[in-house]
């Protein structure tokens, strides 16, 4: 046996055989380890964000969409929410038809009731949850007893289920009706019952040939009643020998052009108005002449319109309303 074979048999130098093995083992052993803690964590790591993509999905479609807010006019906002669950009432009653149309038809609807508040709120009135409350106990014809099973409560519980509309977006559109009405009333206030009424009589032809012809009639003694009464295409005068009395706002912006300065008695035209040619003759002015029903019914109209266009030039409106929110609010109302 030769030295080398004899040392090599020595139980020392097994021994370091068998560690140099076991350390090999183990470093292996921990190789395997670390492979399969990365395979875990990758794993780990990917659940994580499959589960934060449909937590984000999950929100992003049931609270962060909804609860964008797609149009404020001033200090009043409207969410998507709010919007879709106005849809499906808006596309029934509104003649704008369906889809995109109907779409923006509701956000301009909604931008008119954010202008009606703005305007109101200028005016002192802002209406207060009782007020709300009140103001559908009347639409309801009940009293505004809100306890439990009293008949505010059995139909108000029966209006919501029909629309379709949470607690909070039917009383968001309640309040916007309830001061639409009251804003309404102030301004028929301010119309009130007499103001300036000019006393007209007038003959409507279809060609300014016509019209000039009626006055060169009129100029050489025709009576022009009797014209009115033949060949005026004036429905509302004809029938009274052309007697037309109305107050000034409400005549057409080229009457009341061609009245301004006119002393009365004064033969006027033709004047080019509403697809017609009048001849005018004013009989009288009235500063306190008294308005019929229908007169304060269209003064109130134009004081409204007038009102919420002057309230656009006052105040912030901003719109963010995409295509994919329209489509998800016709999916929500479908």
């Amino acid at each position: 046996m030769t030295r080398r074979d004899r040392t090599t048999g020595l139980p020392g130098a097994q021994r370091g055989r068998r560690a140099a093995a076991r350390a090999s083992d183990a470093r292996a052993l921990l190789s395997q380890r670390v492979a399969r803690l990365g395979i875990i964590g990758t794993a780990v790591a990917a659940l994580l964000v499959v589960a934060g993509l449909i937590a984000f999905f999950w929100y992003d479609s049931s609270i962060g969409q909804p609860g964008k807010t797609v149009l404020q006019v001033g200090e009043e906002e409207f969410s998507l929410s709010y919007y879709a669950a106005r849809l499906p009432e808006f596309a029934r009653t509104d003649p704008s038809g369906r889809g995109l149309l109907v779409t923006e038809a509701l956000l301009n609807r909604l931008e008119e009731e954010g202008l009606v508040l703005f305007v109101a709120a200028e005016r002192g009135i802002d209406l207060s949850d009782e007020d709300v409350t009140a103001a559908i106990a009347l639409e309801l014809g009940v009293t505004p007893d809100t306890s439990r099973g009293s008949p505010f409560d059995a139909r108000y519980r029966d209006v919501l289920r029909t629309s379709g509309l949470s607690d909070g977006h039917y009383r968001q559109q309640a309040k916007a009706r309830a001061t639409e009405r009251e804003l309404r009333t102030a301004l028929r206030d301010e119309v009130g019952t007499t103001g300036a009424v000019v006393h007209l009589r007038v003959v409507t032809a279809a060609t300014l040939e016509e019209a000039e012809g009626v006055i060169a009639r009129i100029e050489e003694g025709e009576d022009m009643g009797t014209i009115a009464q033949v060949e005026s295409l004036h429905g509302a005068s004809r029938q009274n020998d052309g007697i037309l009395l109305a107050p000034p706002p409400l005549l057409d912006q080229a009457l009341q052009d061609a009245l301004a300065g006119a002393a009365e008695g004064e033969l006027l035209g033709p004047v080019e108005s509403e697809g017609v040619f009048w001849v005018v003759r004013l009989e009288s002015r009235e500063a306190e002449g008294t308005y019929t029903d229908s007169d304060i019914a269209r003064l109130t109209q134009l004081r409204f319109e007038e009102a919420i266009e002057a309230a656009r030039s006052r105040v912030t409106i901003d719109r963010d309303f995409t295509t994919d929110d329209a489509n998800w609010a016709i999916e929500q109302a479908g």
